[in-house]
């Protein structure tokens, strides 16, 4: 079962990115450690009702957008989070061409 912190994780992560900002500096805006995002992100930590006000000001959503989790992609993220951030955090910045050989790598060894 895909526990609550881990959708909340993987939703956070997917705000951040979008927003275009690095754990660094989302918690420079919100007063709050690198470690502590990290740690919610990979669903490690639940976030107190402050820290859930001051990253939702931070990346200028509603804090119920948080806990808005009705997406596949949510979903796939808090099935095995840190496998799959890191896969996407190494593909994120390459080419079309590069991510297409990747996959097409990813098929062979699956197969």
């Amino acid at each position: 079962m895909i526990t609550i912190k881990k959708k909340f994780g993987a939703h956070l992560f997917q705000l951040r990115n979008t927003a275009g900002m690095t754990q660094a500096k989302l918690a420079g805006k919100t007063n709050l450690s690198v470690d502590l995002i990290s740690r919610i992100e990979r669903g490690e930590r639940a976030p107190s009702l402050e820290t859930i006000e001051k990253i939702s000001a931070a990346l200028k959503v509603k804090p119920a957008e948080l806990f808005n989790f009705e997406n596949e992609e949510i979903n796939a993220l808090s099935e095995n989070p840190s496998e799959s951030l890191e896969l996407w955090k190494l593909l994120k910045d390459k080419k079309p061409k590069q991510v297409k050989k990747v996959i097409g790598i990813a098929k062979i060894v699956m197969e």
